[in-house]
């Protein structure tokens, strides 16, 4: 979401501080001038022990869906740095951790989630290899949630003539109605079901409401719920297997944003829950 938006947090209880909110918005626009990266985008907070983690995305335009870069930041220094690339084993090892963050980024982490140790090499001059740390889970974790909560309402974004997804600068929101239902809202990433993949693919013009995964066929049924605040004048939706991922609409209006505030823990008793 637009972090000049944050005020529009106000439903789901999350916040900023000023000095976050202000410290963000400068590194951001300075990440994006220095990697001519166009807009940069407020993701979230992950919460850790030490320090917390700040999330900023910026998209990439690509043929098809427009991919996503991600930057970090911890709240002890504002500084964005890219998320680093992950290899199979590491993703591995990350999505077996249920350690609370540390905050640490650097921090070399073992197999079950306890600190490592840094070993010092005899030769200087040696390559020194890489280490799984908790940067590396930081950016499992941001991307297994981006994939499972990252939400768009219909009609936000639009396939144009030559097939490539991007923002509809047309898009003037959901009526009263459309907002309340969960049918309306879709997953912010390429499409993995075999309908809205065939939908992109074929040749002429694609609406809205087929190209991408719907939220309101996830399972198990009941993982999303949808209310209004309580003013009536935007829809809200929260994630109960990522507990603190938050989406509004505000309704007849172009306004709308997702965000994560929390410990980067799924809630793993979900289907037992619903």
């Amino acid at each position: 979401m637009d972090i000049a938006s944050i005020h529009l947090l106000g439903p789901s209880g999350y916040t900023l501080s000023m000095e976050e909110k202000a410290s963000m918005q400068i590194a951001m626009l300075q990440r994006s001038r220095e990697e001519n990266l166009g807009k940069l985008y407020f993701w979230g907070k992950l919460t850790g022990e030490t320090n917390d983690y700040l999330i900023a995305y910026a998209l990439v335009p690509t043929y098809g869906f427009p991919g996503k870069k991600f930057f970090y930041c911890t709240t002890g220094d504002f500084t964005l740095g890219q998320m680093p690339p992950l290899t199979p084993e590491w993703s591995k090892m990350a999505g077996a951790i249920t350690m609370p963050f540390r905050g640490e980024p650097s921090l070399p982490l073992l197999a079950n989630g306890d600190a490592g140790e840094e070993e010092e090499d005899e030769d200087p001059d040696a390559p020194v290899p890489e280490k799984f740390r908790e940067m590396h889970r930081l950016a499992f974790v941001v991307g297994q949630i981006d994939h499972d909560a990252a939400v768009l309402p219909r009609g936000a974004f639009v396939v144009d003539a030559s097939h490539r997804v991007g923002r509809n600068k047309s898009y003037e929101g959901l009526s009263y109605e459309a907002a309340g239902s969960l049918s309306n809202y879709y997953h912010f990433r390429t499409p993995e079901s075999a309908r809205a993949a065939a939908a992109y693919s074929k040749p002429g013009i694609v609406r809205p409401s087929d190209f991408m995964d719907p939220i309101s066929e996830d399972q198990p049924s009941g993982v999303w719920g949808l209310a209004y605040d309580s003013s009536h004048t935007s829809s809200v939706l929260r994630n109960f297997y990522w507990p603190g991922y938050f989406f509004f609409q505000v309704v007849d209006s172009s306004d709308y944003g997702g965000v994560y505030f929390g410990d980067g823990l799924p809630n793993a008793d979900i289907a037992f829950m619903l």
